[in-house]
C-alpha cells in the first residue's frame, strides 16, 4: 500500500504549477533562517517547522517538485499511520484495507502534491492521535515520550493540532480509560505546550488576524457545506458531471446521474452506519472504533460552529480526519458477508482510483507558470515589468527562471499583511507606489490573481491606473483554472515599439 501510495503520489508532482499559497511557501523556505522566522510570524501565519524541512528539501533543487517533497512524505506517513491505527484492533487484512482506502483518497493525493503545512500537520496530529490511543485508552504507558514529542511537533507546523488536542480531550472527559489516565495525559500534553512555549505568543497574535486572512470566507450554508463533506468523504472535485473544459467524462457518462448520486452517497454511509455496531462494543475494538468516530466528526463539528463566528470552513483544516473515515470504512466492509465485502471495498476503490485520474487531469490552480512564459516571450527584455497585486512570490518563483526576468513588483501595503481592507490613504499609498516602480519601463503587465472581493478589485483597478500612466492598454488575457482565473492587462509607452526597434 506505501508503494501503491507513493507512485500515486509521485506522478506528475512537479507538473502542475505552483499556485499563489505555494509561492509564500517558496519564499520563506529559500529565505536565510531569520528571514523565515519573520516572515512565518508576520505574513504566513504559520509556525516556522514546514518551512524550515522544506529548505533542506530544497538542498536537492530548486524545483516543484522539490517544494512538495515534505507533503508528499508526510502523506505516505498518513497511510503507514491508517494501518497501524487499524492494527490496534482489527486484523491485517482490515488494517490493509484501511491502508488502501487512504492511499487512493483523492483528498489525501491533492494535499501530497501541494506545498503547504496541511498534510505534515496531519502527519503529526495523527501521530498524536495514535500515540494517544496507546497510552492513555490502551495503557502502554511507553508511548507518553512520544505522544510529548509528536503533539509539539505537530503545534510548531500549524494550530490545526488543536483540533486533534481537542479529540484527545473530549475522550478524556466522557472514556472511562481516558478519565483514569486524565492526569498523565493533561501532564503529557504541558509538556508539548512548554516546548512549544518560544511560538506560543506569536500564535496569540496570528489568531487575531484570522478575519483579515480569511475575508473571503463567509458562513457555511448548504453549498459550502456540500463542497467541504464531498470532499472528505469522497472527492475534491465534481466525479459524476466534469468542469468545463475537463479532458474525462464524468460517472454520468457510464450511468445515469441519478444513480450516480446515489451510489456515491451510498459508498461511504453504509459502511459508516455498520460500524456504529462495532463503536458500542466492548473491548479494544470497540474504543478504537469510538476514537476513530470521534477522530472523524468532531474536527468537523467544532469547525462547523467556530465558522459561524469566525469562517473557517475549507476543506484543507479536515486532512488529518482521512485515516479516521478510512478505518471506519474498514470496519464496516468487513463486516458484510463476504460477497458483499468484496463488492464493497471493489467499488469504493476504483471510485477513489477514478476520482484521483480526474483530480490529476483535469483540476488546476492559478496557472503562474503559463503567465510567466506569456509575458516573458511577449514583452522586450529589460524594458518590461509586472506589477502584482498582493501576490508576487509565485510570479518572483517562475520570473527567475526566464532567461531576462522582468522586474516585478507586489502592489500591498505593509501595515495590511492580508488584503483584508484599506484606508483610503493606504490605497493612495500603493497607488502611488505601483506608479513610481512602473515608471521607468516601456511596458507594463498588470498581473491579478480572482479579483472575487470590493478591495481586490478597487486595488487592481488602481494598479491598472498606474500602469496606464503615459501607455495605452494594448492586449487582456485570462488563464481559468479551477480556483479562479489569472487576468493580466498589458500596458505600452507610446512610441515604444519604434524606440525598441531603434
Amino acid at each position: 500500500m506505501l508503494a501503491a501510495a507513493a507512485l500515486a503520489r509521485a506522478w506528475h508532482i512537479g507538473a502542475r504549477s505552483l499556485w499563489t499559497d505555494e509561492g509564500s511557501t517558496w519564499t520563506a523556505a529559500s529565505a536565510k533562517l531569520p528571514e523565515l522566522i519573520r516572515l512565518c510570524a508576520q505574513k504566513d501565519a504559520s509556525p516556522p517547522l514546514f518551512y524550515m524541512l522544506t529548505a533542506l528539501a530544497l538542498r536537492l533543487g530548486d524545483g516543484e517538485a522539490q517544494l512538495r517533497l515534505v507533503s508528499f512524505f508526510a502523506s505516505l506517513a498518513l497511510v503507514w499511520l491508517t494501518y497501524r491505527i487499524a492494527r490496534l484492533a482489527a486484523s491485517r487484512d482490515e488494517a490493509t484495507l484501511a491502508a488502501a482506502i487512504t492511499a487512493l483518497s483523492p483528498f489525501q493525493l491533492m494535499y501530497a502534491q501541494e506545498a503547504r503545512t496541511y498534510t505534515l500537520v496531519a502527519a503529526f496530529a495523527t501521530l498524536s492521535l495514535y500515540l494517544y490511543a496507546r497510552a492513555a485508552l490502551l495503557d502502554r504507558r511507553r508511548a507518553w515520550v512520544p505522544f510529548v514529542a509528536a503533539s509539539a511537533l505537530a503545534l510548531y507546523t500549524q494550530s490545526i493540532a488543536l483540533l486533534g488536542v481537542g479529540v484527545q480531550g473530549a475522550f478524556s472527559v466522557i472514556s472511562r480509560s481516558g478519565r483514569r489516565r486524565f492526569a498523565p495525559w493533561l501532564i503529557a500534553l504541558l509538556a508539548a505546550f512548554a516546548l512549544y512555549l518560544p511560538w506560543f505568543f506569536i500564535s496569540l497574535a496570528q489568531a487575531g488576524r484570522l478575519s483579515h486572512s480569511h475575508w473571503y470566507l463567509r458562513a457555511p450554508g448548504g453549498h459550502e457545506a456540500f463542497q467541504v463533506l464531498r470532499a472528505v468523504f469522497l472527492s475534491p472535485i465534481p466525479i459524476v458531471t466534469p468542469p468545463p473544459g475537463a479532458t474525462l467524462p464524468g460517472l454520468e457518462a457510464f450511468v445515469p446521474r441519478r444513480l450516480a448520486h446515489l451510489v456515491l452517497l451510498l459508498i461511504p454511509i453504509v459502511p459508516l452506519t455498520i460500524a456504529l455496531r462495532s463503536a458500542v462494543a466492548a473491548g479494544t475494538r470497540g474504543v478504537v472504533t469510538r476514537l476513530a468516530f470521534g477522530g472523524l466528526f468532531l474536527p468537523l463539528a467544532a469547525v462547523w460552529i467556530v465558522s459561524f463566528k469566525q469562517p473557517l470552513w475549507l476543506p484543507r483544516y479536515f486532512v488529518l480526519v482521512t485515516p479516521m473515515l478510512a478505518v471506519l470504512l474498514a470496519r464496516g466492509i468487513v463486516s458484510l458477508p463476504r460477497p458483499a465485502r468484496i463488492a464493497w471495498a471493489t467499488v469504493l476503490l476504483a471510485t477513489g482510483a477514478y476520482a484521483c485520474v480526474r483530480y490529476d487531469t483535469d483540476y488546476t490552480k492559478e496557472p503562474w507558470r503559463d503567465a510567466v512564459h506569456r509575458i516573458a516571450s511577449a514583452s522586450p527584455p529589460g524594458r518590461t515589468a509586472a506589477l502584482v497585486p498582493f501576490d508576487v512570490d509565485p510570479f518572483r518563483f517562475y520570473n527567475l527562471r526566464q532567461k531576462t526576468p522582468v522586474a516585478a513588483f507586489e502592489v500591498s501595503h505593509p501595515a495590511v499583511p492580508f488584503a483584508s481592507g484599506y484606508t483610503p490613504e493606504q490605497l493612495d499609498e500603493m497607488e502611488r507606489a505601483a506608479a513610481g516602480n512602473a515608471a521607468p519601463f516601456d511596458e507594463v503587465w498588470v498581473v491579478v490573481r480572482s479579483p472575487n472581493s470590493e478591495v481586490r478589485r478597487e486595488l487592481a483597478l488602481r494598479t491598472e491606473r498606474a500602469a496606464a500612466i503615459g501607455r495605452v492598454l494594448i492586449e487582456r488575457e485570462t488563464f481559468e483554472s479551477a480556483e479562479g482565473p489569472l487576468r493580466l492587462a498589458r500596458y505600452r509607452r507610446v512610441g515604444a515599439d519604434s524606440l525598441s526597434a531603434r
